[in-house]
């Protein structure tokens, strides 16, 4: 027989067991915290082959081929294709299949909606079509984002009117985004009307559409004035397809003369820097700089090669 000692002596302990397991676990939590934290995880970076780099250099888009475009695509060791608007004088199917018969693979399908950016509704019905057709157009493709260089021209309306309605637009495009399985990114953009040209551009729609990412241009963010680091680190965890472009001539916010991405102005080592930090996993289109596409990636390749690995 159990006297009222032996009750509370036994409550005791159990209440003191509790009260001791509820300790370690709480003592446990920083520690799980802590290893969680240090556990960074691990950047990838590579390069993709962006065909407007190749529009007019070496050929008009109507007359880029697309066979040769992946044969030395795949001779310089690059995975992925970003293509861009449309034609090339073939059906999608058929350019997929030639670029996996050379082992290569669609990372992106780019082209803007100018429709999305109207104060129109009826507009901006027409150009949610637009958008399922880009979805249609990334399936075929086989690849799963899309990005809308929205250069903001078409409207007639500045920037801000023009972000007001694409985010707009983008409350009713990204479900169907989702459910088709396709990420949506947005460029920055260097166009006077363009609705996102900095990082607080991105913010504004990011809290209305938090599914939404960022396609980071390096030389479109300096050539708008703000600092290309800055306004990376302000988007890192949204970004996940980056632009690299540079500029020779000018200043922060007054950038002119395009030039092979890590000869000018703006201070990419720093950039891969920070997107190696926090763990970027994801491609690098090169943009611009030349008369020969491919030659600006193979020279940009080879300075900038080393600092991505």
């Amino acid at each position: 027989m159990e006297t009222g000692n032996d009750l509370s002596r036994r409550t005791f302990l159990a209440q003191t067991g509790s009260a001791l397991a509820c300790a370690g676990a709480a003592l446990a939590t920083p520690n799980a915290l802590l290893a969680k934290s240090l556990a960074k995880k691990k950047a990838n970076l590579r390069f993709s082959m962006y065909l407007y780099t190749l529009m007019n250099a070496p050929w008009p888009m109507e007359k880029l081929d697309i066979i040769e475009i992946c044969r030395r695509t795949k001779e310089m060791g690059i995975e992925g294709l970003d293509f861009i608007g449309a034609g090339y004088n073939k059906t999608w199917t058929e350019i997929r299949k030639i670029t996996e018969d050379h082992g290569l693979k669609t990372i992106c399908y780019t082209r803007g909606i100018s429709q999305l950016e109207s104060p129109d509704a009826s507009v901006r019905a027409e150009g949610l079509e637009e958008f399922k057709q880009r979805l249609e157009t990334a399936h075929i493709l086989g690849t799963n984002r899309i990005m809308l260089n929205q250069g903001g021209k078409a409207s007639g309306n500045p920037s801000a009117t023009n972000r007001k309605w694409i985010i707009e637009s983008l409350g009713a495009a990204m479900p169907l985004a989702m459910a088709a399985g396709i990420e949506v990114t947005i460029e920055t953009h260097n166009g006077t009307e363009a609705p996102f040209k900095i990082a607080a551009h991105f913010d504004q729609a990011l809290a209305q559409v938090p599914d939404l990412r960022v396609c980071f241009d390096t030389g479109n963010s300096f050539t708008n004035g703000e600092d290309p680091l800055q306004g990376y680190l302000n988007n890192r965890e949204q970004v996940t397809h980056m632009h690299f472009k540079d500029f020779s001539v000018g200043e922060l916010g007054n950038a002119r003369q395009i030039c092979p991405p890590g000869t000018g102005l703006v201070d990419l080592p720093s950039i891969i820097s920070a997107m190696k930090e926090g763990g970027y996993d994801g491609y690098i289109n090169l943009e611009k700089g030349g008369p020969d596409g491919f030659e600006v990636y193979r020279g940009s390749m080879e300075r900038i090669g080393p600092l991505i690995a």
